[in-house]
This record gives structure tokens, C-alpha cells and sequence, in this order.
């Protein structure tokens, strides 16, 4: 084949929208990649004060229920362990099935709601970088070298055998990216769409439970405060209001002006 038509074919392949929605994601992806290295920071003191801040705030308001709801799970470790498998193994796979189905299902809707979910993104790594805080997890007797021990357990670790502070796992994951908890975030677009678009109320209700059952699993594991899982609905919400009334006219020219 010469190379005039492989190169056509390069072409075709990157002209293909689903090629672009991969690529678009693969970068959204590296920008977050990249803000690790300039969240990640060797002031532990500045990372936990920020995790004893929220702890405090959420004293003072009423909130800081953490500990219990995660000692009910301990007294049941074999739900507690399926509850370690999810938070391990459905945000990704859930949210990439998620886009999937929307931009072959509901092509008209994808760009609204894409975008507002890379905006979330954008806003979270904000805080990533300049709020970087230690999740409740390192709130313990060994995970911190400050003497912040809350009680709290990392269940990943102790349960379920999972360390995500050594080897490959480690290298994915900001370990100071608690606040805000984009976990809940992902899950609370995800059933509000699902809720939105779908009539049938069995699923509507599978898109209202699922949120709740993210927030269950992220403060049960101990990766996250009931304030960061408050944050990440509130990032997306933000989101929706900040692309539709001020961003959307630049990048979905054609259906704002069919409206």
C-alpha cells in the first residue's frame, strides 16, 4: 500500500466521532495525570490540616457521621468487602458505560452532557492542586505521622488486602485528592441523566439509588468525608449552570441556535 493511502486511512480512522470521543477523554485523562504532579506534595502537615479542618467543620455543623456508618460495615465484613470491590471496580467501568450508551442512544444529548462532565473534571483538579487533603483512611494510628487518630480504618487495606500506597496502584492514584470526592460526583450526573431521560420508573429508580449507594461505599471505605461527596454533587451541578448559560454558545453553536 503506498503511503498516500495509508495516510488517507489514518485519516478516515481519526475522522470518526467515536476516535474523537476517545481522544477527547484520553486527554481530559493526561490533564489530570498531570495535575497530580503539582497536587502531590511533601507538606504532609498542610494535606492532614486540611483532613482536620474538615473534620472540625463537620463537628460544628452536625455532619461528622463518618465513623459510625463505617463501624456498622465493620461489624459485617463480608458486605464490607463487597463494598472495597465496588469502589474499586464500577466508577470507571460504570461512567465509560454511561457515555457509551449516550452517544449511541441519545447522540442529541452527548455534547450537553460530555461537556458538563469535563468541566466538573477541570473544576475538581483545581481543588486537587490547592486543597489537597488526606482522606479519612490516613485518620488513624499508622496512616499519618501527626497523631490525627480519628479511628477511622482503611478498609481497602486491612480488609480486603488492597494497598494503594505502594506499587502500581499507587502510581494512578492522588492520595490527597479527597476533597472534592469525584466518585460521587460522576455517580450523582449519571442517575440525574439516567432519571432524566428514561420513563421507565424501575430504572429511574436504579439511577436515584445509585448515587446513594456510591455515598454508602465512599464514606463506609473511609476514602471520603460526607462533606467532599456534598462537593462533588455540588461541582456538577455548578457545572451544569456554568455550561449552559455561559460556555454552551461556544461549543454547541448549532443547537443553541435550534433552540
Amino acid at each position: 500500500m503506498s503511503k498516500t493511502g495509508t495516510d488517507n486511512i489514518i485519516v478516515a480512522f481519526f475522522k470518526k466521532k467515536w476516535v474523537k470521543e476517545i481522544l477527547i477523554f484520553l486527554i481530559a485523562l493526561g490533564i489530570y495525570q498531570l495535575s497530580r504532579i503539582f497536587a502531590i506534595t511533601e507538606d504532609e502537615e498542610t494535606v492532614f490540616g486540611h483532613a482536620m479542618d474538615i473534620v472540625n467543620f463537620e463537628k460544628a455543623t452536625g455532619m461528622f457521621i463518618e465513623i459510625p456508618i463505617q463501624q456498622w460495615f465493620l461489624e459485617r465484613i463480608d458486605l464490607l468487602k463487597a463494598l472495597n470491590q465496588f469502589y474499586m471496580k464500577a466508577h470507571l467501568p460504570v461512567t465509560i458505560l454511561f457515555f457509551v450508551f449516550l452517544f449511541n442512544m441519545h447522540r442529541d444529548k452527548y455534547p450537553f452532557i460530555r461537556n458538563v462532565f469535563l468541566l466538573g473534571n477541570l473544576i475538581a483538579v483545581f481543588f486537587y492542586i490547592f486543597y489537597p487533603c488526606a482522606p479519612p483512611r490516613m485518620l488513624n494510628e499508622y496512616g499519618n505521622p501527626f497523631g490525627y487518630n480519628l479511628g477511622f480504618v482503611d478498609t481497602l487495606k486491612d480488609i480486603s488486602d488492597v494497598n494503594l500506597y505502594k506499587g502500581n496502584l499507587s502510581k494512578t492514584f492522588n492520595q490527597y485528592a479527597a476533597v472534592p470526592s469525584m466518585h460521587f460526583g460522576y455517580s450523582f450526573l449519571i442517575g440525574f441523566v439516567v432519571i432524566y431521560l428514561f420513563k421507565n420508573y424501575a430504572i429511574k429508580l436504579l439511577g436515584f439509588l445509585y448515587p446513594l449507594t456510591v455515598l454508602v461505599v465512599i464514606v463506609a471505605t473511609g476514602n471520603h468525608f460526607i462533606i467532599d461527596a456534598v462537593l462533588g454533587g455540588l461541582i456538577m451541578v455548578a457545572s451544569f449552570y456554568i455550561y449552559k448559560y455561559g460556555l454552551r454558545k461556544y461549543f454547541e453553536k448549532d443547537a443553541v441556535a435550534a433552540e
